[in-house]
């Protein structure tokens, strides 16, 4: 489809060269377009692909295991020779800057692990942001202008209303400032990086092999689950976010929006975490948890779903694709 605007139509890189390539000119660096998110890697001229994506895997699992022997090591006998540094027993304690660093860094480490393994196995770290190769920082602005406020209505604001009988003041010292300081920093590329090991890995690794991009989007559903540990309410509304993310992914065509709602979620919590003693541990969920997050993140996939589709002239199920060769 060809969009009647210039703007979608030059995110979409709809634009193509006015003549054809010169006789002997270098090909262009990928074999089709018109290629969906998951299956983004098949696009590249590559006489064999079934190893490729155990190569991704492989690369990226190992590069974040030595990353984070690298942070944590060091980390935990700096804690051991200075018990003023040392983390807590869980590692949610929000004043304490070892928790920060240890917690939300280790699986900060999850990012750039994923384009190390995406470059080693497809010679491309660009796939695994967008079809268009790279992070559509525009498109994730324009979103943001409505997610954002949401999300600090009901994270930020409606915490500190219902919750206000549990709200503290802590010292503010200058441990407690950095922590604070660490976390607002951190959370961001915590929650990117579960993204790209979550959904852009293992829907594009998938996505090399089968046609289907739904079992891209469902098989990681588990792995997600686990990684958290809130009773089965908690986990329901876990499942279903993890669900809703690898579909607006694949409709989308990039991880761009699911970054964005994950970030929003997790910044807005965590920079009350302070004033609210357990706000982010893990555990029972009470009804009224479950439906704070989970209608307000379901009514935002539906509302963006449907501005992408009508900003892109797509279809209600029909994905974003790549318009031209990737650069």
């Amino acid at each position: 489809m060809t969009s009647t605007t210039i703007e979608p139509a030059r995110e979409r890189g709809e634009h193509r060269p006015p003549h054809p390539a010169a006789p002997g000119a270098a090909p262009v660096p990928l074999r089709a377009v018109g290629h969906s998110y998951p299956h983004l890697a098949r696009a590249i001229p590559h006489r064999r692909y079934w190893w490729r994506p155990v190569v991704a895997v492989a690369v990226a699992g190992t590069a974040y295991l030595i990353m984070n022997l690298q942070l944590m090591v060091p980390l935990l006998l700096l804690g051991v020779i200075w018990p003023a540094f040392a983390p807590s027993d869980e590692l949610m304690d929000p004043l304490n800057a070892m928790d920060q660093l240890l917690g939300l860094g280790s699986l900060a480490l999850l990012l750039p692990a994923v384009l190390v393994g995406t470059l080693a196995g497809y010679g491309r770290a660009g796939i695994a942001h967008s079809v268009l190769g790279r992070f559509r920082w525009g498109l994730l602005g324009r979103a943001a202008i409505v997610v954002a406020p949401v999300y600090v209505l009901i994270n930020l604001v409606a915490n500190l209303v219902l919750e206000r009988g549990a709200v503290v003041l802590p010292a503010l010292s200058a441990s407690a400032l950095i922590a604070w300081g660490l976390t607002l920093l951190l959370v961001p590329l915590q929650a990117a990086g579960e993204e790209y090991a979550f959904r852009a890995l293992p829907m594009q690794a998938l996505g090399t092999w089968l046609r289907w991009p739904i079992i891209g989007i469902l098989v990681p559903v588990p792995l997600f689950v686990m990684g958290h540990g809130y009773s089965w309410l908690g986990q329901v509304d876990i499942a279903v976010f993890a669900l809703a993310m690898g579909a607006l992914a694949w409709k989308t065509g990039g991880i761009e929006i699911p970054v964005l709602l994950h970030v929003a979620n997790n910044w807005t919590l965590f920079a009350i975490a302070p004033l609210i003693p357990g706000l982010i541990e893990q555990g029972e969920v009470s009804v009224t948890g479950f439906l704070q997050a989970i209608i307000p993140m379901l009514l935002l996939t539906a509302g963006i779903w449907w501005w992408f589709s009508r900003r892109e002239h797509l279809g209600l199920w029909e994905p974003f694709r790549a318009r031209e060769p990737l650069r």
